[in-house]
């Protein structure tokens, strides 16, 4: 597929068949991950890949707590009524990890020190964009309580989870949503 074919037409996802993942193609999706550029060339990330159903309902009744507490605190209802099906019915998760300490020079700069987890978008965009070249959806997920989704994760308490991918395979055609114009996003100096 070429590159920017799949930049246009990679879609989020949130309702899977369960369908598995072929284990093949799993393995190209993370290793487009670890071919990501990072900062210094650390390759900060770790992926943690979830298939556990039982990690995976309790990430997904801590995030519904998570949106009950963000709907009290803003008043949004749309954060009240969000569905996080979609981590249980997916058959795999990957949460991107990656510690602080391997930030790079930026962490010399104050108000800085994000190196790693721009190291580890680049990953996660690398990830999104294979999955999709190979026939698999995903979503690009951030909406958790960090302490708690290491917690129920195992992800050590020096790592900072960055995202979590969802992946599998739609049971509906996501929607198209419409894009800004490159006017409106760009200014040249």
């Amino acid at each position: 597929m070429d590159l920017f074919t799949a930049l246009k037409e990679r879609r989020s996802c949130r309702n899977y068949t369960g369908k598995e993942i072929e284990p093949d193609k799993l393995e190209k999706i993370l290793e487009a991950g670890g071919w990501a550029p990072s900062v210094m060339n650390l390759q900060p990330w770790r992926f943690y890949v979830i298939k556990s159903h039982s990690l995976k309902a309790r990430l997904k009744h801590s995030c519904e707590s998570l949106a009950q507490e963000i709907f009290v605190a803003s008043g949004w209802k749309w954060v009240s009524k969000y569905k996080f099906d979609f981590l249980v019915e997916a058959p795999v998760l990957i949460a991107v990890a990656a510690s602080p300490k391997d930030t790079g020079a930026d962490q010399f700069i104050p108000g800085r020190g994000t190196g790693y987890a721009c190291s580890c978008c680049a990953a996660v965009q690398n990830m999104l964009l294979a999955a999709h070249a190979l026939g698999v959806d995903t979503l690009w997920f951030t909406l958790y309580d960090t302490p708690r989704a290491k917690e129920i994760l195992g992800i050590p308490g020096e790592l900072d989870l960055v995202s979590i991918v969802v992946a599998g395979y739609c049971a509906e055609p996501p929607k198209n949503v419409p894009r800004k114009p490159l006017a409106e996003l760009t200014v040249t100096l």
